[in-house]
């Protein structure tokens, strides 16, 4: 005689499937709202007459966007990848580097593993951050230029991200050093995902960030 499972381990299974499913409507839910956002704010910049709030629109966007891609990517039930996330910074970007002959680039060592959903989206953010600044003030008008992002080991637990361009140097009084909203932002989200954020050294341009990981040696 066969039997058929136990009514407990049954009920077990038909819950767990019901949460997932709650989990997985929910994260679609949150892509779309979040993808309405960047629309709203889309159309509000287009409309604004003030430039620097529709600049400040604009960035706003750009951020919300970048929270989208992470949340699709849960929703599509991929594991978290810090090099597809900021594959898709840099191709959202080329909106604002192409039509000015900036090009930006991104180098992988290798794909970091291990990082949380939330960290690999806290570090997406920061690199938007850390580029949408050297487009708006590395380069002057009609000279072209490079951003690069790279991404490499540091350590046995530790992986680096590099922000870096060849634009004009700093001004001899540091502005990277009074920390802006957008440096401010940055040192923040770093510090959410456990990470160290190294700003310029002199003569330098190039912002490093470390993260902890699970998988940086092999």
């Amino acid at each position: 005689m066969t039997h058929g499972p136990a009514p407990s381990s049954t009920n077990a299974y038909r819950s767990a499937s019901a949460d997932d499913l709650l989990l997985r409507e929910t994260y679609h839910r949150s892509s779309n709202d979040l993808q309405l956002v960047v629309s709203l704010l889309s159309l509000q910049s287009r409309r604004a007459t003030n430039i620097e709030a529709r600049d400040a629109l604009a960035d706003a966007m750009a951020r919300v966007a970048v929270l989208a891609h992470a949340r699709s990517d849960l929703n599509e039930r991929r594991p978290a990848s810090l090099q597809r996330a900021l594959q898709q910074v840099c191709e959202a970007l080329l909106s604002q580097t192409e039509p000015r002959s900036i090009l930006i680039s991104l180098h992988a060592e290798y794909d970091v593993q291990g990082l949380s959903p939330q960290h690999v989206a806290a570090l997406a953010l920061v690199v938007n951050e850390l580029a949408t600044n050297a487009i708006k003030h590395a380069f002057r008008e009609g000279t072209a230029g490079h951003i690069r992002i790279s991404v490499r080991r540091n350590g046995e637990r530790q992986a680096a991200i590099l922000v870096e361009d060849d634009g004009v140097p700093f001004p001899a009084v540091d502005e990277t050093r009074k920390g802006g909203m957008g440096l401010s932002l940055a040192k923040r989200l770093v510090a959410s995902a456990d990470g160290v954020f190294i700003q310029p050294e002199a003569g330098s341009k190039c912002f490093e960030i470390r993260v902890p990981v699970q998988n940086a040696a092999e």
